[in-house]
């Protein structure tokens, strides 16, 4: 009877060849054994007779592997044909859940055969077990002997079932695999059937094509060897002749019972032994593996170690300090640049504590952040000061982080100091500029003269970056150009509502740019008492979205709910992330008044905005719409504000190819008045390998134009004399071919007639204030442009 193991997830089944004597049953079983792989087969185990006859049964475990799940294992049995071991066969029989006739094809023995099927018939039904039902294969083996009968002769006289039958040579393997392959397959089929496991399972058929591919990929040619030989890993127990009339009636016990407790016993001493070989070779394969793995641990141990010392060796030559500190804040590691930055030698400072380096009035934070990290937090770029060797004190951003150990505690904590003095007065400034920044929305002209002004320096800026070779310098220019950025996103906002940005798509997960934008804001949130929440679903699909442009929306957004929130009895703002119905979905929900009405209706309209932080919603709402999405917002008294921020999914774009060398030696012609941002341009188009004529003015760019020719233009919109319209004017008649490789530089894309022309005719453009990757990346999608058309 099939036995199931719900546990392992193991089928066994048990299936028996049955068929007079001397038909065939063992060699199948034999051969069988053979073909299978060592994998796949277990020990052959056989009681016999001492003339090597089958007394009792022989017992072949199979393993079909894993099937949808299922671990399959056979139980193959035969028993004795010959007559006086009815008892036996009844035994073995029973639990059968498949069998397989084994037939003799000789003439002279179909007597035989119809005995033994009628013998069959008797012992199914003496085991509860319905011949017309059970799973039943006929082999009709010897086909080489001379009086073989005619099969249709052999199917007349007994297959009154009309089940499947194969023509078989046993001890030469044709029709051996058949007639195998055929009962597993009906046994299988019945079985799962029967207890409705091929619910559960899609395409049941297929399930069954898979079993037989397995089976017949996994078997081999049958090796030859001498027919009554059996195999070498074959177990043989072998008895003197006994049957049931050898026992003397009248005993203590009854013979009929001892016969079938014998055959029990030793049914089960074969599955035990069976189970104990199966037990061992796995155990012997398991102690390899472990062999093994110990190789791979210990070569894991040496890469460690190497990847320790590399480590080891990058902190200590990195530029920021780095310190390790116990939770109570005692100092364990001290890299060179800490030595550098606060005069202190890694001797002297080690075992001291972190409020020495901390001045008095910080002493508070510095125990709130403590607090903070031990907890698992991050504190990204937090604005401090501190203290040097000479008591002199000094401004730095200090990023805070947890150091686990194996069991995921924080063991200790990490500080990654930056010296921040140098630049601390030009960030005060450029934070002083941004409260100011509705005078540039407030006057265009002032906009578009200072885009033309902050244009080369942020140019410059970045070649003198790219070109520092001294490590002081490049450092120096590192800080020149994050200054510069820190004025051109003075104007970003206003030029975002002036000029909506195309979206420039790359692969991108909106989980962290949204934890990017919450660091961003944590020193706000900080200051103002709010705390930040943040529930992202981990399965958020990577979409293809432009980073920059979703980290200036998201930012806006939790500026704007941090604001709403302090002014709220529970400063708590909570930030989810989900999709649903093919929408990336970012929720910002404050707990600070609700909007009125009137106020919803003019929250996302640039020209309601009063202060420059009221222009951070707008500008969220056009991000938003030019990722095809959009930003609404819903308010209810006393549960606060939701924002949520709506953008249809849409796959990455493949990534672009081959940048720098669409631009080595091509010839450029550009065009601007302002003479300081001319040059900066020339410079970088050179810096880039290109071949670079400059022209002040847009008649000294016809000049050159009738003198040679180009493959691209760089051309500012307004200037005095010929202006870039006109200049494209004449490109249309003198020029046409140039049309499609001119990119426009301006300040003042918001001005009517410049936004006319750049709509009606499609060109290219960007809008002042514009940095090296933006130049160099239109550059090459005009490139790009021109040679796909």
């Amino acid at each position: 009877m099939v036995q199931f193991n719900t546990r392992a997830n193991e089928i066994l089944l048990k299936l028996v060849y049955y068929g007079p004597g001397l038909s065939g049953k063992t060699t199948n079983l034999q051969s069988l054994h053979a073909m299978c792989s060592d994998v796949q087969r277990g020990e052959m185990f056989s009681v016999n007779t001492q003339e090597d006859r089958t007394l009792f049964f022989d017992l072949l475990p199979i393993n079909l592997g894993y099937i949808y799940g299922n671990a399959i294992h056979l139980q193959i049995y035969t028993v004795p044909g010959q007559v006086q071991y009815d008892a036996s066969r009844r035994v073995v029989l029973g639990g059968a859940d498949g069998v397989v006739f084994v037939a003799d094809s000789s003439e002279t023995k179909m007597q035989d055969n119809v005995d033994s099927l009628s013998n069959l018939y008797h012992n199914l039904n003496a085991n509860r077990l319905n011949i017309k039902q059970i799973p039943f294969v006929l082999q009709y083996n010897k086909r080489d002997l001379p009086d073989a009968m005619a099969v249709g002769v052999m199917n007349r006289r007994l297959n009154f079932r009309n089940v499947p039958y194969f023509e078989a040579v046993a001890n030469r393997g044709p029709g051996v695999l058949d007639t195998f392959l055929a009962i597993t397959r009906e046994t299988v089929a019945y079985t799962f059937k029967k207890y409705h496991l091929d619910k559960k399972i899609k395409d049941f058929d297929e399930m069954l094509a898979l079993i037989e591919s397995n089976v017949r990929t996994s078997m081999r040619e049958l090796p030859d060897q001498p027919e009554a030989e059996p195999p070498a890993d074959v177990t043989v127990l072998k008895h003197s002749n006994v049957s049931v009339t050898d026992l003397q009636t009248g005993q203590a016990a009854d013979p009929q019972e001892l016969l079938e407790g014998a055959l029990k016993s030793n049914m089960e001493t074969a599955r035990l032994y069976s189970e104990l070989k199966q037990t061992k070779d796995s155990l012997e394969k398991k102690n390899e593996e472990l062999s093994q793995l110990y190789t791979h641990l210990d070569h894991a141990n040496q890469d460690n170690q190497k990847t320790r010392k590399y480590l080891e060796g990058l902190i200590q030559n990195m530029g920021e300090a780095v310190v390790s500190f116990a939770p109570d804040g005692k100092i364990l590691t001290w890299n060179a640049a800490a030595e550098r930055i606060f005069g202190y030698t890694r001797p002297e400072i080690i075992g001291r504590s972190m409020s020495e380096l901390t001045p008095d009035h910080l002493q508070d934070e510095l125990e709130r952040i403590i607090q903070q990290v031990g907890h698992g937090q991050v504190v990204r770029d937090a604005r401090s000061v501190r203290i040097r060797k000479g008591g002199e004190t000094f401004s730095a951003s200090i990023t805070y982080a947890p150091v686990r150990g194996a069991d995921d505690r924080v063991l200790a904590l990490s500080a990654l100091v930056r010296d921040t003095s140098q630049t601390q007065a030009l960030e005060d400034r450029l934070v002083h500029s941004q409260k100011h920044e509705a005078l540039g929305r407030l006057v265009p002209a002032l906009f578009h003269e200072a885009s033309n002004r902050l244009t080369p320096v942020l140019l410059e800026a970045r070649l003198i970056a790219e070109a520092a070779m001294d490590p002081h310098q490049a450092e120096q220019a590192a800080r020149l150009v994050k200054a510069v950025d820190a004025v051109q996103s003075l104007l970003h906002p206003l030029q975002t509502v002036l000029n909506p940005p195309p979206a420039r798509r790359t692969e991108t997960q909106l989980n962290q740019v949204i934890q990017e934008a919450s660091a961003l804001v944590e020193v706000n949130a900080q200051h103002m008492g709010v705390s930040v929440e943040l529930n992202l679903e981990p399965t958020l699909p990577v979409a293809g979205l432009d980073p920059a442009l979703m980290l200036q929306a998201l930012t806006n957004l939790l500026l704007n709910g941090i604001q709403t929130t302090a002014a709220g009895p529970t400063k708590r703002l909570r930030v989810a992330t989900r999709f649903a119905d093919g929408q990336l979905q970012v929720v910002v929900q404050d707990s600070g008044p609700a909007l009125s009405e009137a106020r919803q209706a003019e929250v996302f309209d640039p020209a309601a905005a009063a202060t420059p932080e009221a222009l951070g919603l707008p500008v969220a709402d056009i991000i938003a719409r030019q990722h095809g999405g959009r930003l609404t917002v819903r308010s209810q008294e006393g549960l606060g504000n939701a924002f949520l921020l709506e953008v249809p999914y849409q796959g990455a774009p493949e990534a672009a190819k081959g940048a720098v060398a669409g631009l080595h030696g091509r010839r450029a012609l550009v065009v601007d008045d302002e003479e300081f941002l001319l040059e900066c341009l020339v410079d970088a188009l050179h810096a880039w390998g290109l071949d670079v004529t400059a022209a002040s003015r847009g008649d000294e760019a016809v000049q050159r134009l009738e003198e040679g020719s180009f493959d691209l233009i760089v051309s500012d919109i307004r200037m005095p004399g010929l202006s870039g319209v006109e200049l494209f004017d004449w490109l249309k008649v003198q020029r046409p071919a140039m049309t499609k490789r001119i990119l426009y530089t301006t300040g003042d894309s918001f001005d009517a007639v410049t936004r006319s022309f750049l709509d009606v005719n499609q060109v290219p453009y960007l809008g002042k204030p514009f940095d090296l990757k933006q130049l160099k990346q239109s550059l090459e999608d005009l490139l790009e442009t021109r040679n796909e058309a």
